[in-house]
């Protein structure tokens, strides 16, 4: 994972990278072995899973669990680490992050959500819908470049300047969905 990761708090966007999908099997495949058996899937989303559109060269990963609180007692046991960081405070309801560093660069964003959040299916949508649609890709990385020469040294802003056209990328892919067959 040498071509992955910022230092913590930093922000800066990086070109698509064919390796995004490698270096998150990788994780994945070290997330099964460290997990087991606490999670029911894992995912990959954020921008580093939407094909040829700027990102931050930070790997998001979605671990949908059973139970979220069961999953805190486990990771505050188990994970944490000089490796893996867990964020004392929810990133949003229902979303609870662990931080991979390595070399003092943040890795990846572990997303750990319950199956019973409507943030499963949102992440996974936005992922999917963003991947069959490249004009909506490039909107979306069109707001992300603004964003970024607006917000470069306050990440939560440029973090917050992205919802809404979330929101309403999420809105689009499910009517877009609704009548197709989706997983």
């Amino acid at each position: 994972m040498d071509n992955i990761g910022l230092k913590r708090g930093y922000l800066e966007l990086f070109s698509y990278n064919e390796n995004y999908e490698e270096i998150y099997q990788e994780e994945k495949r070290e997330l099964e072995k460290i997990l087991k058996g606490m999670y029911i899937k894992i995912e990959h989303v954020g921008s580093t899973a939407i094909k040829n559109i700027v990102s931050k060269p930070i790997i998001d990963i979605l671990v949908v669990c059973k139970d979220l609180d069961e999953f805190i007692k486990f990771a505050k046991e188990k994970i944490q680490s000089d490796t893996y960081t867990i964020k004392e405070e929810m990133v949003r309801e229902d979303d609870f992050l662990i931080r991979k560093e390595e070399n003092g660069k943040v890795k990846a964003f572990i997303h750990v959500v319950p199956v019973t959040s409507k943030r499963v299916k949102n992440y996974i949508l936005f992922r999917d819908y963003l991947n069959e649609n490249e004009e909506e890709a490039k909107k979306y990385e069109k707001l992300k470049k603004s964003l970024y020469e607006k917000y470069k040294d306050e990440r939560r802003k440029y973090t917050l300047g992205k919802e809404e056209y979330i929101s309403d990328v999420i809105k689009k892919a499910e009517d877009y969905y609704k009548n197709k067959e989706y997983r």
